[in-house]
C-alpha cells in the first residue's frame, strides 16, 4: 500500500502542478459565468413558465429569466470544467503513461484527476451561486451550489473520458459544448416545449439541473437526484480509466526495449515493430511508402518526426501537406536542421564552444556520408535520405557554415542584403531544389516562377521566426534583424530587453509584419502549373498570415519571459490562444482535404523512392522529359512582343561573349538581397537566350562566376552556385526544351561535386542539339585557362611528343577549356563597366567591344540585338593572324 500511495502523490503533485499553470481557463471562467447570466437575465423575458420537477412530483412555475440563467450557469460550468478537464489530461497522458510502464497501479491515477476535478469543480461552482445570487434571492443557497458542483462533476468526468479517446483539441472541445448545449436545452422548457418528456432523465445534467430547480423554487433537498449526477460522474470516470488501462496494455512494467545498436544481429534488429508500426497508421503507411524496412534506420527517421512535432506549429503543418511517401524526406530534414539550430543556440556554452560543436558536427556527418550509415539518429535520417532521394549533399556544408556563423555571433545584420545573405545560408531547407522533380508529373510542373516564390515565403518566415524570438536575441547580444530598420525606428537592443513595449517596439514590429506580409503576397503565385502544390502553398500562406496576424495583434507577447528550460530549440515560445488554435486547426484540415483531392483529380501517386536503396542515377537521364519525347520547343515571344530586327545575315558574329555584371548593384538598389539579384538575373539569361535563338547566333558564351570570385568563398557566390544549380534542372527550367546546347569552360576544383554532376548531366542530355550553343564559364580566369594551356604542352614537351621550337598558338589554342568553339567576335558587358575582366582572355583577342549602361537583371532579348546591330555596323579589322 504505501507503493501505491507514492505513486498517488507523484500523480497528485503533478497533475495539480500542471492544471496551475492553466491560466486561460481561470480568465475563461471568470468572464465567461457572469456573462451567460447577464444575456440570459436582460435578453429574456420574466413570463411564467412551467418546469416538471420532478424531485417534488409536481411542476412549478418559474420566471423564464430564471430557467434560462440556471441552464446557463450549468452550461457554462459544464463548458469551462469539461474542457479544461480534458486540456489537463491530454497534457498529463504521456507522464501517467510512464508511470503506467514503471509499474504503478492505475487506480492511482484516480485521485490524481479526482482532485484536480474538484478543484476546477468547487471554486467555479461558488462562482457561479454567488452571480446566481446575484440576480435572484434562491430558497436553499447551499443545495444550488451543490447542484452546480455535481453539474460539473459530471462535464469534467466526461472530459477525462473524451481525452483518453482523443487528442485533438478541436474535436474535445467541439464535443464537450455540443454535449452540454444538446443536455440542458433539452431540459429547458423555453427552449423545448417537450422538456417534460421522460428521455430527459437519461441525460448527464437531469440530476443538477433538477437539484438546481428545486433549490431555487421549493427550497427541498433533492437527494436522489444529487445522488443520481453523482452516478454519472463515477461511471463515466470509471470508463475513462478503462479505457487508458485497455490502451495501456493493462500489463505491468515491460522490460525496457533495447535500443538497436549498429552491427547487431539479424535477429535483434528484426524482432518485433519499432515505434512507427505501433502508431496508428500515418508514420507506418509513410515509412511503407519510402521503402524504409531498417530498423534502426526507422528509429532514426522516428527521432527526426519528433523533433519536427515538438518544434514549431507550422513547420509541422507543412510536412502533413505534403504525400506521405516524402515526409520521411522532410522529417530527415527539419530533424538536422533543428539539431544544428539547437547547437547553434545553446545558453550555456560561449559562442566560441558553440561554434567548435557545429563544426564537429558537420565534420561527423561528412564521415558519415562517406561511408553510408551514422550511429546517430537523426544522423542517420538524414544520410539514408541523401542517398535514398539523390539529395545535393554539397549543400550541407554551405548550410553548416551558416551555422558555424550563428553560433559565433559573428555576423553583422547591417542592410536587408546582409540579411537574406544570412538566412540563406542558414535555414532554407538543402532538399527543396529536389522536391519539385519527386512531386513532378504528366500535366504537373514547377516553373521559375515558383522557385521565386518560394524564396519570398522563406523570407516571410524568417522574419516571422525574427520577429518571434526578439527579446531572446536581444538578452543573448544578437538580434536578428538589420541595424538599419533599428536605427529607422530608434530602437536599441536595452527596449528590446525591457519588460513592456514602447511606442517604438510596437511601431517596429507592426512595420516589418507589412513586410513579411507583402512578400507573402508575391508569394502566392506558386504552383500555378502544379494543383497539389498549389492547393499545399494556399494552405501554408494562410497558416504563416494567421500568425502574423497574432503578433500584429500582441505584440507584446513577442517579448514575454520565458522559463529557462521550458521551451525546446525551435519551438513555439509564445502559444496561440484558444480561438487561434481552433483557427489553425480548421486551416490546416481544409487545406489537407483540398490537397488530398487535388492528388486525386491529377490522378497521379505522390513519388516516392524504390524499396531498396539504389545508387544514386543522374537526374539527366530523363528519356521521360518532354524536350526529348517531342523535340526542342521554339523560343517563348518578348513578354512586350517585341519582334527580332532585320540583320544581315553575312555580318552576324559568330560568337557573341556576355559579361553579366550588376546584379548585387540590382538587388541593393531595391533593398533585395543578392540571391534575389541573382535569380532576377537568370530570368535575364533566359530571355537574352531566347533572343540569339530568334536571330539565328550560333554561339553565345556568358560570364557566370569568375575563378578569383570562387577563391574567396563568399556567400555570395554560394547563393550563386545555389541557383545555378537549380537553373540546371531539366524538369523545372524551360530553357533546356528549347534548341539550346549546353557546354560549359572552367575548372572543377573548388565547385560543389552535385554542381559539377548536374553541369555533366545537362551537358549529356542537349548534346544533340543544333541550334545555339551556350558555354557557361564557372570558375573562369582567362590567365588560369592559358596557364593550363602552356602546362599541358609544358608537359608534352618534358615527355618528348613535342619540341619547343614548334609550339604555336594553335597549339595553345588546342589546350583550352573549349578549343571546338571560334573565337569571339562581339564580347558586351553590362552595368556600365569599361573591361573585360579576365574573360576569355585567349579567345577575345580581336573581338568587338560593346558596353552596356543596363544593369543584368534589367537586360533582356532587345539589348543583346542592339549590341548585334552595332556590331554589324563596325568595319572589323583584324590583326596579324587569329591563333586558332
Amino acid at each position: 500500500m504505501s507503493r501505491w500511495w507514492r505513486c498517488a502523490r507523484t500523480a497528485v503533485w503533478h497533475a495539480v502542478l500542471e492544471q496551475s499553470r492553466n491560466r486561460s481557463a481561470l480568465v475563461l471562467a471568470v468572464f465567461f459565468v457572469p456573462l451567460w447570466l447577464c444575456l440570459a437575465h436582460l435578453v429574456l423575458p420574466a413570463d411564467p413558465v412551467l418546469f416538471l420537477l420532478r424531485a417534488a412530483d409536481r411542476p412549478v412555475r418559474l420566471d423564464a429569466n430564471a430557467v434560462a440563467e440556471l441552464s446557463g450557469a450549468l452550461h457554462s460550468l459544464t463548458l469551462v470544467v469539461g474542457f479544461m478537464m480534458f486540456l489537463s489530461t491530454s497534457r498529463s497522458a504521456v507522464f501517467y503513461r510512464r508511470l503506467a510502464t514503471a509499474g504503478c497501479p492505475r487506480s492511482c491515477l484516480v485521485p490524481a484527476q479526482g482532485s484536480v476535478l474538484l478543484m476546477w469543480a468547487a471554486p467555479t461552482a461558488a462562482y457561479a451561486t454567488a452571480w446566481v445570487c446575484f440576480f435572484r434571492q434562491p430558497e436553499r443557497v447551499d443545495v444550488l451550489a451543490a447542484a452546480l458542483c455535481v453539474g460539473a462533476l459530471v462535464y469534467g468526468a466526461a472530459g477525462i473520458l473524451l481525452a483518453t479517446l482523443t487528442r485533438s483539441e478541436l474535436a474535445g472541445l467541439f464535443t464537450v459544448t455540443v454535449v452540454g448545449f444538446v443536455d440542458l436545452t433539452l431540459q429547458n422548457p423555453v427552449a423545448n416545449s417537450c422538456a417534460d418528456s421522460p428521455v430527459v432523465r437519461l441525460l448527464p445534467a437531469y440530476g443538477a439541473m433538477q437539484s438546481a430547480v428545486s433549490a431555487v423554487s421549493t427550497g427541498g433537498t433533492p437527494w436522489e437526484h444529487l445522488l443520481l449526477g453523482l452516478w454519472w460522474a463515477a461511471v463515466l470516470s470509471l470508463a475513462a480509466l478503462v479505457v487508458f488501462t485497455a490502451r495501456t496494455g493493462g500489463r505491468k512494467a515491460a522490460p525496457a526495449a533495447r535500443r538497436p545498436v549498429p552491427g547487431g544481429s539479424a535477429r535483434e534488429r528484426s524482432s518485433g515493430p519499432g515505434p512507427a508500426d505501433r502508431s496508428p497508421g500515418g508514420p507506418a503507411r509513410a515509412y511503407r511508402l519510402a521503402g524504409i524496412t531498417d530498423p534502426e534506420v526507422r528509429a532514426g527517421y522516428e527521432a527526426c518526426r519528433r523533433l519536427v512535432r515538438r518544434s514549431r506549429r507550422l513547420d509541422s503543418a507543412i510536412v502533413q501537406l505534403f504525400p506521405p511517401g516524402l515526409r520521411p524526406l522532410l522529417w530527415a530534414m527539419y530533424g538536422y536542421g533543428r539539431t544544428l539550430d539547437g547547437v547553434a543556440d545553446a545558453p550555456d556554452d560561449t559562442p566560441r564552444r558553440r561554434a567548435e560543436r557545429v563544426g564537429a558536427h558537420s565534420r561527423a556527418l561528412e564521415t558519415d556520408l562517406r561511408h553510408g550509415r551514422s550511429d546517430d539518429p537523426v544522423r542517420a535520417a538524414l544520410v539514408d535520405a541523401v542517398w535514398r532521394w539523390d539529395l545535393p549533399a554539397d549543400d550541407l556544408s554551405v548550410m553548416a557554415a551558416g551555422h558555424r556563423l550563428d553560433a559565433a555571433r559573428e555576423t553583422r545584420l547591417l542592410t536587408w542584403e546582409d540579411w537574406h545573405a544570412y538566412w540563406d545560408g542558414l535555414s532554407f531547407p538543402f532538399g527543396v531544389s529536389r522536391l519539385p522533380a519527386l512531386l513532378s508529373g504528366p500535366g504537373m510542373a514547377f516553373t521559375a516562377e515558383d522557385a521565386d516564390a518560394l524564396h519570398r515565403w522563406s523570407d516571410a518566415h524568417n522574419l516571422v521566426d525574427a520577429l518571434r524570438d526578439l527579446r531572446e536575441d536581444a538578452r543573448q547580444g544578437f538580434v536578428q534583424l538589420p541595424h538599419a530598420v533599428l536605427e529607422e525606428y530608434a530602437v536599441t537592443a536595452d527596449d528590446l530587453r525591457q519588460p513592456r513595449s514602447s511606442e517604438r517596439v510596437t511601431a517596429l514590429v507592426n512595420a516589418l509584419a507589412d513586410r513579411a506580409d507583402a512578400w507573402l503576397d508575391q508569394a502566392a503565385c506558386l504552383g500555378g502549373q502544379h494543383p497539389p502544390a498549389a492547393a499545399a502553398w494556399r494552405t501554408v500562406v494562410a497558416l504563416q498570415r494567421l500568425e502574423l496576424n497574432r503578433m500584429r495583434r500582441r505584440p507584446g507577447r513577442l517579448r514575454h519571459r520565458v522559463r529557462p528550460g521550458t521551451a525546446a530549440p525551435g519551438r513555439d515560445r509564445h502559444p496561440f490562444t484558444t480561438a487561434d488554435r481552433i483557427r489553425f486547426h480548421c486551416l490546416l484540415l481544409a487545406g489537407r482535404l483540398r490537397v488530398a483531392r487535388a492528388w486525386r483529380r491529377a490522378r497521379t501517386a505522390a513519388a516516392t523512392p524504390p524499396a531498396v536503396l539504389p545508387v544514386p542515377v543522374p537526374r539527366a537521364a530523363t528519356a521521360d522529359h518532354p524536350a526529348a519525347r517531342t523535340g526542342p520547343l521554339p523560343p517563348a515571344p518578348h513578354p512586350d512582343g517585341a519582334r527580332p530586327p532585320r540583320l544581315p545575315a553575312d555580318r552576324l558574329p559568330r560568337h557573341v561573349a556576355i559579361t553579366m555584371d550588376g546584379s548585387g548593384r540590382w538587388a541593393t538598389e531595391r533593398g533585395l538581397s543578392r540571391g534575389d539579384g541573382h535569380r532576377a538575373g537568370g530570368r535575364a539569361l533566359r530571355d537574352i537566350v531566347y533572343g540569339a535563338l530568334e536571330i539565328g547566333l550560333p554561339y553565345l558564351s556568358v560570364y557566370a562566376l569568375s575563378a578569383g570570385n570562387r577563391a574567396c568563398a563568399t556567400a555570395d557566390s554560394g547563393t550563386l552556385l545555389r541557383v545555378l544549380r537549380t537553373g540546371l534542372d531539366l524538369r523545372t527550367e524551360e530553357l533546356w526544351q528549347r534548341d539550346v546546347r549546353l557546354v560549359w569552360s572552367g575548372s572543377a576544383d573548388g565547385l560543389p561535386a552535385g554542381l559539377v554532376r548536374d553541369l555533366d548531366d545537362t551537358v549529356h542530355a542537349t548534346r544533340d542539339r543544333a541550334g545555339l550553343t551556350l558555354n557557361l564559364c564557372l570558375n573562369h580566369g582567362g590567365r588560369d585557362e592559358i596557364t593550363r594551356a602552356v602546362r599541358a604542352l609544358a608537359a608534352q614537351a618534358v615527355r618528348g611528343e613535342l619540341t619547343p621550337e614548334r609550339i604555336t598558338a594553335r597549339h595553345v589554342g588546342r589546350q583550352l577549356h573549349r578549343p571546338e568553339l571560334p573565337d569571339v567576335d562581339l564580347l558586351v558587358r553590362t552595368a556600365g563597366e569599361q573591361r573585360t575582366s579576365d574573360f576569355l582572355t585567349w579567345q577575345s583577342v580581336h573581338a568587338e567591344l560593346v558596353f552596356l549602361d543596363t544593369l543584368w537583371p534589367d537586360a533582356d532579348r532587345t539589348h543583346l540585338w542592339t549590341a548585334v546591330r552595332t556590331y554589324t555596323g563596325r568595319e572589323r579589322r583584324f590583326g596579324a593572324g587569329t591563333g586558332r
